[in-house]
C-alpha cells in the first residue's frame, strides 16, 4: 500500500513540476518529512535525509523535463546553462557547509521554506501577467547576464537550504526581472532544476550519515541506503515523477495561465498552513 500512495504522490508532484516548472519539492518535502518521523532522527540529521531526498526526486523531475523539451524542440540549452552553472556551484557549497556542519535545524529549514512559500503565494496572487517579449530567448539572456548568474546563484542555494527545485524563485524572478511570459519561466526553470540539484545530490549521495534510517549497516553496503539516500521512500516517487513530469510538460500549453498561478498559488499556501502548524506545535 505504501508503494502505491508514494507512486500516487510523485504522480501528482510530476505534474505540478511539468505544470509549473518548481520540480514538485512542495509536495515531496511534507511527505518525506512524514515517513522519516518513525526512525526518531536528530533535528540536523532529518534535515539532510529531507533535503537529500527531495533533491534526488526533483532532480528525476528536471531530467523528464529535459527529454521532454528536447524531444519538442524547445530546450533552451544556452539560457539553462549560463543561469544553472552559477547556481549549481552556489548549490554545492551551500550543501557542503550543511552537510560538514550541525548549525542547520529542522526549525531553522521550516522558516526558510515558509519564506520561499510565502514569495511563491505573493508572485502568484499579485504578480503581472507579462507579455511575451519580442526578443528570443537567448537574446533577452544575453542582455541581462548579470541579473541570470544572481537568479542561479540565488537559486542554487534555494535547493540547498530548502529542499525545493529553485523553480518557486527562478519562475517569479523570471518574470520579475527578464520580463518572460509565465510559460516561458516555468520551461526554463524546469531545465535548469536538474543543474542546480545534481551538485546537492552528489554531495549527500556519497556521504556516510551520522544516523543510518533502520539499521547499523553502513549505506554502502545496504541494498536501501546510499549516503542519505532512503530509497523505499523515494523510489517510486521518482518513477512516477519521470512519467508525469514528461506527460505534464507536453500538454502545458493547452492550460491557461490563469489555472497555473490559481493552483501554485493554492498548493504553497496549503503547505505553508501547514507548516507553520507544526511549528507552533513543536
Amino acid at each position: 500500500m505504501q508503494i502505491i500512495v508514494l507512486f500516487l504522490i510523485g504522480s501528482l508532484g510530476g505534474l505540478l513540476a511539468g505544470l509549473l516548472g518548481v520540480g514538485g519539492g512542495l509536495i515531496f518535502i511534507p511527505v518525506i518529512e512524514h515517513y522519516l518521523k518513525p526512525y526518531h532522527l536528530s533535528s540536523t540529521e532529518n534535515v539532510k535525509y529531507i533535503l537529500a531526498n527531495s533533491i534526488a526526486i526533483v532532480f528525476a523531475s528536471g531530467l523528464s523535463g529535459i527529454y521532454r523539451q528536447i524531444k519538442m524542440g524547445s530546450w533552451q540549452w544556452r539560457s539553462s546553462l549560463l543561469i544553472g552553472i552559477p547556481g549549481a556551484i552556489a548549490s554545492f557549497f551551500a550543501t557542503y557547509a550543511i552537510k560538514h556542519g550541525n548549525w542547520y535545524y529542522k526549525s531553522d529549514f521550516q522558516w526558510v521554506f515558509l519564506g520561499f512559500l510565502l514569495i511563491s503565494i505573493a508572485n502568484m496572487i499579485w504578480g503581472k501577467s507579462n507579455n511575451p517579449s519580442p526578443l528570443e530567448p537567448t537574446s533577452a539572456i544575453k542582455e541581462n547576464i548579470w541579473k541570470t548568474i544572481t537568479i542561479g546563484i540565488f537559486a542554487g542555494i534555494t535547493v540547498s537550504l530548502s529542499g525545493l527545485g529553485g523553480g518557486i524563485v527562478m519562475v517569479p524572478l523570471f518574470r520579475i526581472l527578464l520580463n518572460k511570459p509565465m510559460k516561458d519561466a516555468t520551461a526554463l526553470s524546469l531545465s535548469i532544476v536538474p543543474m542546480l540539484a545534481i551538485a546537492s545530490l552528489a554531495n549527500y549521495s556519497f556521504t556516510n550519515p551520522l544516523e543510518i534510517i533502520g539499521s547499523n549497516l553502513n549505506p554502502y553496503n545496504s541494498p536501501w541506503q546510499l549516503g542519505y539516500l532512503y530509497f523505499p521512500i523515494i523510489l517510486p516517487m521518482i518513477i512516477a515523477t519521470f512519467i508525469t513530469t514528461s506527460f505534464a510538460q507536453k500538454n502545458a500549453k493547452y492550460v491557461p495561465v490563469v489555472w497555473l498561478r490559481i493552483i501554485f498559488a493554492l498548493l504553497s499556501s496549503t503547505i505553508f498552513i501547514k507548516t507553520l502548524i507544526e511549528i507552533y506545535k513543536s
